[in-house]
């Protein structure tokens, strides 16, 4: 009875100590390069590295849109049109040559204008128009200021459905530009234009850049009266610019 008795004891303090050791012992040679390069001892290092998969991909997809965010935001404008001083119109647009040339939603530079301004770091151009595009909505403006950041375009054969798409705008309030964003993801592509699901639809889009995860630009958003958004594709952008 006493031999039996040694003998649980002995296993349950083994049985203990294999804990210990694959928990924390195991890991911390793992850390020491004489030690990691023996298999086990390596792919025990490896099996702590990530506790939470999910978690690990969220931060990462955060991190990356907070990066694109930073990378945008430069090339955003705030467009506004006046008539005899008095503000008729205003929306977004973005940066498309580095000497001067703005895209925005042609329903944002009305006819009945005689100014447009542009707003981008807190100080506004005067810019004129340079192109319109009625069918599909759009407007290019010119400004004389060179050197400006400029967004670049995705190839839109890389784009794939259900990938992540961040809406981004920015406003004019008080003088001082806001920034806004939201998210949604691809839900349909074709030449006339892209499709996404967003999580809310309360952001200002007009003539704002709709990009990926790599702050390429996908599309021109449009906001209706409704709220509701169209995106026209990178593929019509371009071929309107002329690039």
């Amino acid at each position: 009875m006493q031999k039996f008795l040694s003998m649980f004891i002995i296993l349950i303090i083994g049985g203990i100590g294999g804990i210990l050791a694959d928990q924390f012992f195991l890991p911390y040679l793992a850390t020491i390069p004489v030690f990691s390069k023996i298999e086990f001892i390596h792919r025990t290092g490896n099996g702590t590295t990530i506790i939470n998969p999910t978690e690990k991909i969220t931060i990462t997809e955060n991190i990356a849109i907070e990066q694109v965010i930073e990378k945008i935001t430069p090339c955003l404008v705030s467009v506004q049109a006046y008539k005899n001083k008095e503000l008729i119109s205003q929306g977004a647009g973005f940066v498309v040559t580095s000497d001067g040339l703005i895209i925005t939603a042609a329903d944002l530079v009305s006819a009945k204008a005689d100014q447009y301004l542009i707003f981008r770091n807190s100080h506004s151009l005067v810019a004129k128009i340079s192109k319109v595009d009625l069918e599909n909505n759009l407007a290019l403006l010119k400004t004389e200021e060179t050197n400006l950041p400029v967004v670049s375009f995705i190839n839109l054969d890389d784009l794939r459905l259900g990938e992540r798409a961040i809406l981004t705008s920015v406003e004019l309030n008080k003088s001082k530009l806001s920034y806004f964003v939201n998210l949604g993801i691809i839900r349909s592509i074709n030449d006339e234009g892209i499709k996404i699901n967003i999580i809310q639809e309360d952001v200002l889009a007009n003539g704002s850049p709709l990009i990926n995860i790599k702050g390429d630009v996908i599309g021109l958003n449009l906001i209706d009266e409704n709220g509701i958004i169209k995106i026209v594709s990178v593929k019509i952008i371009k071929k309107f610019i002329g690039l």
